[in-house]
């Protein structure tokens, strides 16, 4: 939130949105900052963040710390099921904006004390007009910083509508189920309370499509630890599964060298390689217009080339995270088609598709229940710089620093992110503030949540 706060649409979003007395309305707009850099932290289930953790921050008025940890757990855990029902089907990552409807809907009924049958009725309202994200909108216009937010704010609006005594069709998420996919995994919506896809999060250290954050965290290692410059590189090879290959093409039409959005950029493999490798880094500031504009970037991006791998699409594929979770329970036959559209969309070889087709199948038909608690998210990649003098840097990342499954300090790689990213807003002091009450979140009465959303949050 703070870094889309602090980028250059941070200003047009205050601008067109400005605060308001309305929880919904500022829920919105920091949903909104959060989306803009592709910043996001992700679990087994999605995105679920932008609505989860903003919407008790916006109304956290009055409200206890456990209070609002509470909210966010549950936004957490029933959206993530509902979303992972449809894992198999057409919208998944952050274009799935039902996945905010359910979330705050669920998060403000959670705060508000709804019974059961309030409950459910917010959430069936607010699945009863669940928003299609389009491409162009997605990857080629700001658009795509609304994703979230407009959600957001329609799912929130949904608790009041129930509120004040509109009721919904409780048959809608059924409807939901069968319009989204034609493959239902409905064992996900078992095990609340026991099965936690929050515990499944994975953390962003860079601001792009975790697809690349495999790629990213290679090519700072090769050029950090050999001290590579710009000059000395003749071509980069990056290796990537099916989730970076299908990014890339659906994103290039969009991209149009200084002229390009944020929204492709974030997904542009040429982009970010180039930008990491000449910045030795891939910060928000890689995403500012004046980065954007410079040359040497976008000579360098076209010396990057990118190549499909079915052995790490294979291992995305089979692992809980992304999706592996739900194609193991799947039927062979059902895992198959899914790997044929899937190669055909990435435009796959005879060769690779028939790989692809038969490791998925054979991972298939799992009936064994359900366990998250030693889930990986293996978005792995393999970087090749090849220098001026004929030599050439290779490096391989199986797991991104910062997601689930990788053997770095999490909790301090999210201090870090969170203090360097504050700092621009609201200044070392009050970041460090925050910090220091965060950890404790759960303990801290209401008059301490005011101080803490005093310090975290900003007009």
């Amino acid at each position: 939130m703070y870094s889309g706060y602090d980028s250059d649409l941070g200003p047009p979003i205050e601008r067109a949105f400005p605060s308001a007395d309305t929880p919904s309305q500022n829920a919105m707009r920091m949903a909104s900052w959060s989306m803009v850099l592709d910043f996001d932290d992700v679990m087994l289930g999605g995105h679920t963040g932008h609505s989860s953790v903003l919407v008790p921050l916006a109304m956290a008025n009055g409200h206890s710390g456990s209070e609002l940890l509470l909210a966010q757990i549950v936004a957490n855990e029933i959206a993530a099921r509902i979303n992972m029902v449809c894992a198999l089907g057409s919208t998944r990552g952050q274009m799935a904006t039902h996945l905010h409807l359910i979330a705050a809907a669920a998060a403000r009924a959670k705060l508000l004390r709804l019974d059961a049958d309030e409950f459910a009725a917010a959430l069936a309202f607010a699945l009863s007009y669940p928003a299609q994200t389009s491409y162009s909108a997605f990857l080629g216009s700001d658009a795509k910083a609304m994703c979230a937010g407009w959600p957001v704010r329609a799912g929130m609006e949904s608790v009041d509508a129930v509120h004040a005594g509109l009721r919904a069709n409780h048959d809608v998420l059924e409807d939901f189920f069968q319009t989204r996919t034609r493959v239902p995994v409905r064992e996900f919506l078992d095990g609340l309370g026991e099965r936690w896809h929050t515990a499944t999060n994975s953390y962003k250290i860079y601001p792009a499509c975790g697809y690349l954050c495999s790629a990213i965290d290679a090519t700072l290692d090769l050029v950090r630890d050999h001290d590579v410059h710009s000059s000395e590189v003749e071509s980069v090879e990056v290796s990537s599964s099916i989730f970076a290959i299908g990014m890339d093409a659906h994103s290039l039409p969009y991209l149009d060298g200084p002229r390009s959005r944020i929204s492709t950029l974030t997904f542009s493999t040429s982009f970010v390689i180039a930008s990491a490798i000449l910045a030795h880094d891939f910060t928000p500031d890689e995403l500012k217009r004046t980065w954007i504009n410079d040359a040497r970037v976008w000579e360098l991006a076209s010396r990057v080339r990118t190549r499909h791998d079915v052995a790490l699409t294979l291992d995305a594929l089979t692992a809980d995270i992304p999706i592996g979770a739900a194609l193991r329970h799947a039927t062979r036959v059902q895992a198959a088609a899914f790997g044929s559209v899937a190669a055909k969309t990435a435009a796959l070889p005879p060769l690779q598709t028939a790989r692809l087709i038969a490791g998925l199948a054979s991972s298939a038909g799992d009936r064994r229940p359900l366990d998250f608690s030693r889930s990986t998210k293996p978005l792995g990649a393999r970087v090749s710089i090849r220098l001026t003098g004929g030599r050439t840097l290779r490096r391989r990342r199986s797991i991104p620093r910062g997601f689930a499954g990788c053997k770095d300090d999490v909790r301090e790689l999210m201090r870090t992110k969170f203090v360097n990213a504050a700092i621009r807003v609201i200044g070392y002091e009050r970041a460090a503030q925050s910090v220091t009450m965060i950890e404790s979140i759960e303990r801290l009465p209401p008059s301490s949540i005011s101080r803490l959303t005093s310090a975290l949050l900003f007009a």
